[in-house]
């Protein structure tokens, strides 16, 4: 009987791992709403933004320039997301088409730098609060 018990024990213990594993943890950790204040580094100039992501769908905005769109996710992985912005609205307020990476800084900050479409370099940066 002792040796059925301990058989079925490492059965369960066995699948919870491989339930773990395959589901990896950190996937959602975008989950929420973002604001803050992004600066333009080339210009000096400042601007609101406000990020919302509801499972694989990443809704960006940029009140105060009168423009939003959304990002295409390229890689999201447990500390670091690369997407390609598209803008939607207000095309003539915004650059289209650049790279943005967003690193994970803790569990309420995240780290937001944008590149122009062919340029290496970081053009743009903030930090972002989650509020939700």
């Amino acid at each position: 009987m002792l040796r059925i018990a301990a058989g079925i024990l490492i059965l369960a213990t066995t699948t919870s791992v491989v339930c773990a594993q395959s589901n990896p943890p950190g996937r959602t950790w975008l989950n929420g709403i973002w604001e803050g204040t992004g600066y333009q580094i080339d210009t000096a100039e400042t601007w609101t933004m406000r990020l919302v992501v509801a499972g694989n769908r990443y809704k960006i905005e940029y009140p105060s320039l009168k423009c939003s769109g959304k990002w295409n996710p390229i890689s999201v992985g447990t500390w670091i997301a690369r997407f390609r912005e598209r803008i939607t609205l207000g095309i003539e307020e915004c650059t289209d088409k650049g790279m943005v990476a967003i690193e994970r800084l803790g569990h309420r900050q995240i780290a937001f730098r944008y590149s122009n479409a062919g340029a290496g370099n970081v053009t743009a940066s903030a930090i972002l609060n989650r509020k939700i």
